[in-house]
């Protein structure tokens, strides 16, 4: 096959797991003699560029941390120039499907243009909820600003930014016909909002099994009186919830605090990350709670070897956390929000525990419980290590999808 990946992102210029797992699908189709090449924005470069298959050409819809006035001028010339990119590159590549993967920050319109394209040819993987949320410019446009000062500019040049982008604000219909989702979460999720996708079947994402569990088994987990070391591995942002990890220690015992370290690794929006900071100073953790750079992904395994539990304090519908899977897959006790993905794999107080989203005393709860019984770890860490190989295999999530790519182009012969 030929396939045609229409991404967002796609590294090393990424912003979370969602890209890389598109690489890891990528290249194991290639070494299965699969032709590929991707299409994705110039997010992390200065200008469009081709890298052997990766051809880096797509604009997208303004700053990611800071939404731009300008880009609300230059988008739909940059819109139209996105179509033109597609267009050559189906047209060049001539290829047999075209495989959507992240569409978060790219208008709608380009893969209602993929579908025009290529008709029944078009397959999506589905693992956030981007069908149904609102585009950067409407999203922006349609709150008000965030500073008292600026709330005048905005409510004065909206007008005329809402009647240029007006195209924007038009739902754009998408068939869906083929197109997996990562977790049952997601798809009721899209579909209680109209997404057409009720025979859609459930892909879970994979990972390489065992190279986490390898580097797992150096893990020493804290007996009686010993220290629990807690980690969060993830984007910096308000919808993960990081504020609410800080939060729980803040809820510990004295005691208790002291026997706990929790490693925040990761970076994100600018005004959040200085929010987090000055939590832990105004509470005076700065002896438990650290901050860590972002890692290269290879070092991940033999990192989590070096935690007791991780945390995914998410205040969204999490469709299901690739962190979550390397967590269980490492042995590493997950304790997550009660919300999307998590609550479908997570068994509280069997292969994981769960609390209520943003209940920070929820949380601090569960840490308590392991605090003071280690024995739980162990046995909880064991069930969670059993769902990651039941359900996570990296290999079984290809073969799915290279069976449904190959079957695509069966039911749909190309005219």
């Amino acid at each position: 096959m030929k396939l045609l990946f229409l991404s967002n992102f796609y590294p090393p210029h990424k912003i979370g797991g969602y890209e890389m797992l598109c690489q890891e699908v990528l290249e194991a189709l290639r070494v299965r003699g699969h032709s590929a090449t991707v299409l994705t924005s110039t997010y992390g470069v200065e200008s469009e560029v081709s890298e052997d298959f990766v051809h880096r050409q797509l604009a997208l819809e303004s700053d990611l941390q800071y939404y731009q006035i300008k880009h609300a001028w230059t988008y739909p010339l940059n819109k139209r120039q996105n179509t033109r990119h597609l267009r050559h590159m189906v047209s060049t590549f001539q290829p047999d499907i075209i495989f959507i993967w992240g569409m978060w920050g790219l208008s709608k319109q380009l893969a209602a243009e993929s579908e025009n394209l290529l008709k029944s040819r078009v397959v999506y993987y589905l693992a956030n909820p981007w069908p149904i949320e609102a585009n950067l410019h409407k999203a922006y446009w349609d709150n008000p600003a965030k500073k008292s000062y600026r709330r005048l500019l905005k409510r004065l040049i909206r007008i005329p930014a809402r009647l240029w982008l007006h195209a924007e604000w038009e739902p754009v219909a998408l068939h869906f016909q083929y197109a997996p989702c990562c977790s049952e979460a997601l798809r009721n999720q899209l579909i209680s909002a109209g997404v057409p996708l009720k025979d859609a079947p459930i892909i879970y994402e994979g990972i390489n099994l065992a190279k986490y569990s390898t580097f797992g088994k150096q893990r020493h987990n804290p007996g009686e009186g010993g220290k629990l070391s807690l980690l969060y591995v993830g984007i910096l942002a308000p919808h993960k919830g990081v504020h609410t990890a800080i939060e729980a220690i803040t809820h510990l015992k004295p005691s208790d605090r002291q026997r706990v370290d929790l490693t925040i690794l990761g970076t994100g929006h600018p005004d959040y990350e200085a929010l987090l900071h000055n939590m832990v100073n105004a509470h005076n953790l700065n002896q438990c709670v650290k901050f860590q750079s972002p890692i290269p992904r290879s070092e991940l395994p033999e990192y989590l070897s070096g935690f007791n539990v991780l945390l995914l304090p998410s205040t969204w519908e999490e469709p299901l956390a690739l962190i979550m899977q390397e967590g269980l897959a490492s042995g590493m006790v997950v304790v997550g929000s009660a919300t999307g993905g998590t609550k479908e794999i997570i068994k509280d107080g069997q292969n994981g525990f769960l609390f209520a989203a943003q209940d920070s005393s929820g949380l601090a709860h569960k840490i308590e419980q392991l605090i003071a019984d280690p024995s739980l770890i162990d046995r909880v860490a064991e069930k969670g290590q059993q769902t990651a190989f039941e359900k996570f295999d990296l290999t079984r999530m290809v073969d799915d999808l290279e069976r449904l790519l190959l079957n695509v182009c069966k039911a749909a012969p190309l005219s």
